[in-house]
């Protein structure tokens, strides 16, 4: 089955409205696959009667979307009767329809609905799902594990949230195989695609140094030394936070299922290798010796490849360790002695991007606004001419973003972060925003995020903004570990989404218990049992030692060094304040259960 066999009708064509500005979220559907849902009440409406009312629905499911959550219709697509597909909110934007009881619902799992449900809802029995509907779904599925780097799995919503949907006529599909796609016939590598910043939710840099590809003259191979679950996000917190660098170090990174991210990108200097981040990209592999796959040396050969074609010439193939004034063991033994055998490898495929030219750094996709906001905002300050509202970052929109910048007194580098928001929305609004609406969130929204971490008496959610939604947002903002001022900003946002994406999901409480241990063992990349030994210990020791530059002997005992080393990797990384008094109580408990809920430790 190939990409075009897939007729898709698009939102211009069913009458969507425009999305509002959204928050860009991580996006990584390649951790899960797809989630089937039904519309559930059809209010009497017959979904294999006539095709044209299926438009129609289309708008009101989106209606509904966004009088909930004040963005968009809540699906990435949606399958009627008749097998026709429509374009939700495609394949480039996160789902919001798969609830966040599940950790990561919406972050891994594409979220497809069948437009059936009951005819009678709710004493009448589920709409039964055509062939044609079973088809299209099944093709869909096939399409994004294709070119949407959707995952193998495939869940009923049922499977993530507790609800009965997608129904009983429908869900014996999702779990008896019916909906599996056929298999690719073998074909040539596919081009290699990278997983750019804004889809693996990259925070913005603190500074950015050009280097011109054509200049350099070195590739170095790297590796994390930690876990291979290590997000690039974690990775990212550990540069910002814990180093004091402006932005992750690497150029690129590599997973072991030899996914490639992009890092600084081609043109950016790095922070990976002492006196050679300007002459060297360096590329990481996120693990340990010993976790290298095939995947990996296949992808960072086609890097290299990339990087050889981009700069004009055949850069030195050289490893962390072996650059001058590099003491280190990175990148391990198999990666050393691969780089030292030439970088051979078998099946590489060819990659194509990002282009040269973005680098991931100077604009685009931020944690504040996203790219077709921004250009929608330029185009309302009065820009001529206007820019094309069309979501891709290029030299017309980075001269706008600029132009703005230098309207509203700000720096204008092209980066639309915190403070060009601020500026815009008191330039807009009269003032900087206060509590209640923000750029990042509607009110009834937050007043359903407060509800969903458990807060009670739970908050109406009218849309109002009072004393009670205030007091609601505070608990949830110290829950989170954020600054507890009642303003629902992008750091709150942030810390809200690694709560549910990657963080532990704990209760704050300083008690450290069987689900704490598990989750630090998680982080920690070590055996999950809820039980705290010298194994644990020992894993802990070297985190710290990896990521703090620690020093710590690694014998496995809890004893004052190690947890000081604690307290001050905690300061570093979540601004916790502890005293650094190597006593291990309520404080430093509840501070390792904040930075496990927002996946910074």
């Amino acid at each position: 089955m190939a990409a075009a066999d897939v007729q898709i009708v698009s939102r211009a064509q069913w009458g969507a409205k425009p999305p509002e500005p959204d928050q860009t979220y991580t996006w990584m559907p390649w951790q899960g696959g797809v989630a089937i849902h039904y519309k559930g009440n059809t209010d009497g409406w017959d979904p294999a009667a006539n095709h044209n009312d299926c438009f129609g629905q289309m708008r009101d499911i989106q209606a509904t979307g966004m009088e909930d959550e004040g963005t968009d219709i809540a699906y990435n697509f949606v399958v009627c009767q008749h097998g026709v597909i429509f374009e939700g909110r495609g394949m480039g934007v996160r789902s919001a329809a798969n609830d966040t009881e599940t950790k990561g619902a919406n972050q891994d799992y594409y979220a497809i609905m069948s437009l059936i449900g009951s005819t009678r809802f709710p004493w009448g029995s589920d709409d039964q799902p055509s062939a044609a509907m079973l088809a299209a779904i099944r093709n869909l599925i096939g399409h994004l594990r294709l070119v949407g780097k959707a995952g193998p799995r495939i869940r009923g919503h049922r499977d993530l949230a507790t609800t009965e949907c997608p129904g009983a006529a429908l869900y014996p599909y999702v779990t008896n195989g019916s909906l599996e796609p056929p298999p690719i016939p073998p074909s040539p590598p596919a081009p290699l695609n990278t997983i750019l910043r804004s889809q693996w939710g990259a925070r913005p840099p603190a500074a950015v140094t050009r280097v011109p590809i054509t200049t350099r003259t070195g590739f170095t191979v790297h590796y994390s030394a930690g876990t291979s679950a290590t997000t690039p996000r974690q990775i990212q917190n550990y540069h910002m936070d814990s180093n004091g660098w402006s932005d992750i170090g690497y150029n690129f990174l590599v997973d072991v299922a030899g996914r490639v991210y992009e890092g600084r990108g081609w043109e950016v200097e790095g922070a990976h290798a002492s006196g050679h981040n300007v002459t060297h990209l360096g590329v990481c592999f996120i693990g340990s010796d010993g976790d290298v796959t095939p995947a990996v040396l296949r992808s960072i050969r086609s890097i290299y490849d990339r990087a050889n074609a981009l700069s004009g010439r055949t850069l030195a193939k050289t490893w962390h360790g072996g650059l001058s004034g590099n003491s280190t063991a990175c990148p391990g033994s198999q990666l050393r002695t691969w780089v030292q055998g030439g970088m051979v490898s078998d099946d590489v495929p060819g990659m194509t991007d990002p282009p040269p030219s973005s680098g991931g750094m100077g604009g685009g996709m931020t944690s504040v606004r996203t790219v077709a906001a921004q250009q929608k905002a330029v185009n309302d300050a009065g820009y001529s001419p206007a820019l094309v509202v069309d979501g891709f970052w290029g030299p017309k929109t980075d001269a706008g973003v600029r132009w703005l910048q230098g309207r509203l007194g700000v720096t204008a580098d092209g980066l639309w972060g915190p403070n060009t928001e601020v500026a815009y929305q008191a330039q807009i609004n009269g003032s900087a925003p206060g509590g209640g609406m923000s750029s990042v969130r509607s009110t009834a929204s937050q007043q359903r995020a407060v509800n969903t971490m458990g807060y009670s008496p739970a908050l109406v959610v009218d849309g109002f903004w009072g004393p009670s939604t205030d007091t609601g947002v505070r608990w949830l903002q110290g829950r989170l570990g954020v600054t507890a001022d009642g303003l629902w900003g992008p750091g709150t946002e942030a810390a809200y989404q690694a709560y549910y994406d990657e963080g532990a999901l704990l209760a704050v409480d300083g008690d450290f218990g069987p689900g704490t241990i598990r989750a630090t063992q998680r982080a920690l990349g070590t055996t999950v049992d809820g039980q705290w030994g010298p194994a644990s210990i020992r894993a802990l020791q070297s985190h710290l030692n990896n990521w703090s530059n620690a020093g710590l002997v690694v014998d496995g005992g809890m004893g004052p060094g190690t947890i000081k080393a604690l307290q001050r990797h905690l300061n570093t990384m979540i601004a916790a304040g502890l005293a650094v008094d190597g006593f291990w109580g309520y404080a430093t408990i509840a501070a390792l259960q904040k930075a496990l809920n927002r996946a910074r430790f």
